[in-house]
């Protein structure tokens, strides 16, 4: 029985508890009836996720400080950060790839007949509008991206209250650690114990708050399942189908694959260790609220360095989203498939690469997926008011890509350690 009752096992029988009941809530409008309920549940959700929003930037902020300053040798900093970005970019390219041919292959846009396009396209008109508005606001171009990589106000990014902003929280504190590194050999001592002592009590506030993360994962997975009709996704069954298929493709075969080749584990044994990380994915829909967990599970339960997990998984947070690439490839050619407007080799080859540089750009936070779908329709003449369609059903897909990018995160942490000759290993966890 002790076994059993471990924090990961009740956050995973939350998860059911959860789907569970927000199917039945959906099936007999119980939100709709008790409104006040379903404020309750949103209200608890909320909370446990601003928890751990509360200490994600203090955590990346000192994480990264600390692991370069851990890691000392520039010339070796510099092999684990082309390691770790090459990793991310050859997997992001394989996403893309593989989404682009599932799509063409089951051709999802054309088993939705057009009425029923047009009754869903009306009944999410006001979230599509809303969207729309957010990725034209945010819609970035290769100068303002750059320019957005340095902070004006590093206190201003690291409060924003989504950690939207993570790309100049990361730039300044790599930015800061490379500087922290010269300094001289006793002072620089002294400094990284002081950073390691902060890392270890935010780590600490963490495994607390963990303890209210089966409440906090039902009541969000029971508003997302609760509130969305069931109808829509069964009109959208074949284009969600599409995107779980990939997805599962991408985290079995190509991380199970990476795992295989470039460590000593088994793929088994890392989900396992992983379990903990990707429920909490999959409740919050956050790579940014999954961080500090992931950051926990990869280095007491895969063995990886501290150094290591602090330099690769806070950058993977922002830059490797290739669950997100996937939505956003198969969303693109689904909805030209739907309102029979032809991509050529070329327009699908610029498809996969504005997911990749879109996934780059997407905030870690739930559904910036579906607004940045804006930069890549407009150049392809598609109708925005697709994204209507997709924003319907968008909600437990991107609690499924969000397993995909932090599973990536944690992929890239082990192999990029078992490269530079660490003993990457399953530890099970303490009962």
């Amino acid at each position: 029985m002790k076994r059993f009752l471990t924090q990961a096992n009740l956050i995973l029988a939350a998860l059911f508890l959860g789907l569970a009941f927000g199917a039945a809530a959906s099936a007999t409008d119980l939100f709709q009836t008790l409104p006040s309920l379903k404020g309750l549940f949103e209200t608890a959700g909320g909370l446990f996720k601003n928890l751990i929003f509360m200490i994600v930037a203090p955590l990346v902020v000192f994480s990264l400080i600390g692991g370069m300053l851990g890691i000392g040798d520039l010339r070796r900093l510099g092999r684990v950060a082309w390691k770790t970005l090459a990793i991310y970019a050859v997997t992001a390219a394989t996403a893309c790839i593989l989404a682009l041919v599932l799509v063409n292959v089951v051709q999802p846009g054309k088993a939705v007949p057009p009425e029923t396009r047009d009754r869903i396209a009306a009944e999410y008109q006001k979230d599509k509008g809303r969207l729309v508005a957010s990725g034209e606001t945010n819609k970035p171009t290769v100068w303002s991206f750059i320019q957005s990589l340095v902070p004006t106000n590093v206190l201003h990014v690291a409060s924003d209250k989504d950690n939207r902003l993570m790309l100049p929280v990361i730039f300044f504190s790599i930015f800061f650690g490379l500087a922290a590194a010269t300094l001289e050999p006793a002072r620089r001592e002294r400094f990284a114990e002081f950073v390691q002592t902060l890392t270890d009590i935010f780590i600490r506030m963490i495994r607390a708050v963990m303890w209210f993360a089966p409440a906090g994962v039902f009541c969000l997975i029971a508003v997302s399942i609760g509130t969305m009709g069931l109808s829509v996704v069964g009109a959208l069954a074949v284009y969600a189908g599409v995107v779980l298929a990939v997805l599962a493709v991408h985290l079995f075969g190509v991380y199970g694959l990476v795992i295989r080749l470039l460590t000593k584990l088994s793929f088994a044994d890392f989900l396992r260790a992983s379990r903990p990380a990707l429920v909490t994915a999959f409740g919050t829909s956050s790579s940014a609220a999954s961080l500090p967990v992931n950051m926990e599970v990869v280095t007491n339960r895969l063995n990886v360095s501290k150094e290591v997990t602090s330099f690769v998984l806070p950058i993977g947070t922002t830059v490797n989203m290739d669950g997100t690439a996937i939505m956003q490839t198969v969303a693109t050619v689904f909805l030209a498939q739907l309102y029979s407007i032809p991509l050529g080799i070329t327009d699908q080859l610029l498809v996969v690469l504005m997911a990749m540089l879109a996934a780059i750009g997407t905030a870690p936070i739930p559904s910036a997926g579906i607004a940045m779908l804006v930069i890549m329709l407009g150049p392809l003449n598609i109708p925005l008011e697709g994204i209507a369609l997709i924003w319907a059903v968008d909600r437990p897909l991107d609690m499924a890509r969000t397993v995909v990018n932090v599973a990536g995160d944690g992929v890239a942490a082990a192999a990029v350690a078992a490269s530079e000759g660490e003993d990457v290993k399953y530890i099970p966890a303490v009962t």
